[in-house]
């Protein structure tokens, strides 16, 4: 055989560099390490490495081995695309399972094998065809990466366009967001859990309490409104799009845009962070670009090992929080925008902190609160609930103990869903029990003794910041009108509710 036609093993290889970069592009404006992607591409090559040679052997004809593992490939990366996409079709959702899909793979690489295996063609332009395809892709996907150009919009211009002078003993600022984190009223209702000693300990230190209504039910926009004081229901498609990108990007955001503006170091921390070789190697870039492969069939199983490569977020809570302390020592003023996923499900924690993963906690319940609550359920998210409230108690005193100098806020971004009913309107609006738990959230905030002690009220998330900024700096933000919305999952039509 030719020197040349070694060029044929690099079709899969491309092939693997196009989902990756694909998938990459697709996430544009979240947070995605270029050692993340590279880690992805390095684990795939040798795995095409491997299988190639083990191709090469049985066919022994690297043509006929480009074209079996250029379709393997193809078949491995895009199953969870199409799977996803069939199952949101209500008469082939049936149909389309991993049960069935698999073994008609399985038959169609086994025929497809023997075909190659006995035919006797040299496949030039089958192979041409493939190696032109993927190059385009490749290319037509970089363009768009490098096209892709966040600018500010409306939503930030209206508040960056000011000028703003910070103070010398300006405080450091600390934006604490505990998600799915209800009020007293609802723990002991809905959980028979009460929750006093949590707000007694913030409150002796100095906080000020104030139960909130949040304006939307959804992490993704009740934070991206709260951060850009903006709401999304009269907001432009392109607005819509950039608060959404401000979700990972709190720089971004009209919060972060005016810290800078005030002279500010940003620090964005989440418990979604993964710490050492699994922030490179397996952290979220990988676990959901796995889910788009046909791995997603061990990924949806109990089978242990798929824990090899999910569960990596969120262990690290104590960690991250950690680093949030670690801020309040440094000398620059900071202000600190730290997100919380507990104790928000999947329930990972125990009461004492060990971590709770027999099971696979990334479930239908824990990733979109699908079904109703269990007594199991509830015992565990009271459990994790009361490991969180410790681990921010001991840590609000730290931050204190450093520097009273400091502004501290503490909130949820929604209540519970599914709790005394089914996530949907019910003829055109909430009954009031179900209103009250999906909208019901905390807020305690801690400012120095030259902040005004302003008796109005917050009454909703999206006007905490204006209100924080008003007392405690001296900048004039009117507040936004105090309406909840409510949509279903996955889509932007935004219903007014009260």
């Amino acid at each position: 055989m030719k020197k040349n036609s070694l060029v044929y093993i690099l079709n899969p290889f491309l092939l693997v560099i196009f989902f990756i970069i694909f998938f990459y592009s697709s996430n544009l404006g979240e947070i995605i390490t270029p050692l993340e992607i590279f880690s992805l591409i390095l684990i795939f090559t040798l795995f095409e490495m491997l299988a190639f040679l083990i191709a090469a052997f049985t066919l022994k004809d690297l043509r006929k081995s480009s074209i079996f593992l250029t379709v393997i490939t193809f078949i491995f990366l895009s199953y969870g695309y199409v799977y996803d996409l069939f199952n949101q079709i209500d008469y082939a959702k049936n149909i389309f399972r991993h049960r069935y899909l698999v073994p008609l793979i399985v038959l169609f690489l086994s025929l497809l094998f023997i075909y190659l295996k006995r035919k006797k063609n040299n496949y030039n332009n089958i192979y041409k065809i493939f190696f032109t395809t993927i190059i385009i892709l490749i290319f037509a996907n970089i363009f768009q990466i490098f096209t892709f150009n966040q600018k500010p919009t409306s939503v930030l211009s209206e508040y960056i366009a000011q000028e703003y002078v910070i103070e010398d003993n300006a405080p450091d600022v600390f934006h604490i967001v505990l998600d799915m984190y209800p009020t007293n009223k609802i723990l002991e209702s809905r959980f028979n859990f009460n929750n006093d000693k949590f707000s007694e300990e913030l409150i002796n230190l100095g906080f000020k309490n104030e139960d909130l209504k949040a304006n939307y039910i959804r992490t993704m926009y009740s934070l991206p409104s709260t951060f850009n004081i903006n709401h999304f229901y009269n907001a432009s498609k392109s607005e819509i799009n950039y608060m959404k990108e401000t979700l990972h990007k709190f720089n971004m955001s009209v919060e972060g845009q005016l810290a800078k503006k005030l002279g500010y170091d940003i620090h964005e921390i989440s418990t979604n962070d993964v710490n050492s070789f699994y922030s490179s190697f397996l952290g979220d870039f990988s676990r959901v670009f796995i889910r788009t492969s046909i791995l997603r069939v061990i990924d949806d199983s109990s089978i242990p090992l798929h824990n090899l490569w999910i569960n990596k977020n969120q262990k690290y809570f104590s960690e991250n929080l950690d680093k949030l302390i670690h801020l309040s020592k440094e000398p620059n003023k900071t202000w600190t925008f730290f997100y919380s996923r507990p104790p928000h499900p999947p329930f990972i924690f125990n009461e004492d902190g060990s971590r709770n993963l027999t099971f696979n906690p990334y479930n239908a319940f824990s990733e979109d609160l699908s079904d109703t609550w269990t007594i199991k359920e509830k015992e565990n998210f009271i459990n994790q609930l009361k490991y969180v409230n410790k681990k921010i108690v001991d840590a609000i005193r730290l931050i204190i103990s450093n520097s009273s100098n400091v502004i501290i806020i503490i909130h949820s971004d929604h209540g519970i869903n599914n709790m005394s009913g089914k996530d949907k309107l019910t003829n055109g609006g909430l009954i009031n029990e179900i209103y009250e738990e999906q909208f019901s959230t905390i807020s305690y905030i801690y400012t120095p003794d030259y902040c005004s002690k302003n008796k109005d009220l917050i009454k909703t998330n999206i006007n905490i910041i204006p209100t924080l900024l008003r007392n405690c700096f001296n900048i004039e933000l009117e507040n936004k009108e105090n309406l909840q919305f409510w949509n279903a999952p996955n889509k932007e039509d935004f219903i007014l509710i009260k």
